[in-house]
């Protein structure tokens, strides 16, 4: 089942606690709540253990591996924004700063035995 976290400030949203230790592929979906609002967000995930770093380093993750941050826009994320992660990750966030009018919703979800 998907986890399911909402961003409607400016900020960073909830962080999405996954299971690093099994290695499995994460796909998050970020949406829109409206294709009127105004936003700039980006996807960040870490490496640090959610339940054990009461800090951890957020890094804002690129359009393909390797690559710089990638900010997306009420401007040309009309769509769903996808990323997929075949790396081990511990947590996703929202990272957004402009917000308007609406809210960004990002589903994420982590594959399961092999």
């Amino acid at each position: 089942m998907a986890t399911t976290v909402t961003l409607s400030s400016v900020g960073v949203s909830q962080a999405v606690n996954l299971d690093w230790r099994g290695s499995k592929p994460v796909t998050a979906v970020v949406t829109l709540g409206s294709t009127t609002m105004t936003a700039d967000f980006t996807t960040q995930y870490t490496i640090d253990d959610l339940q054990v770093v009461a800090t951890p380093t957020w890094i804002n993750a690129g359009s393909s591996t390797g690559s710089s941050a990638t900010h997306f826009s009420s401007a040309n994320a009309d769509a769903a924004v996808t990323m997929g992660f075949a790396y081990p990750i511990a947590g996703l966030r929202i990272s957004s700063t402009a917000i308007s009018s609406s809210s960004l919703t990002m589903k994420a979800i982590q594959g399961v035995g092999w």
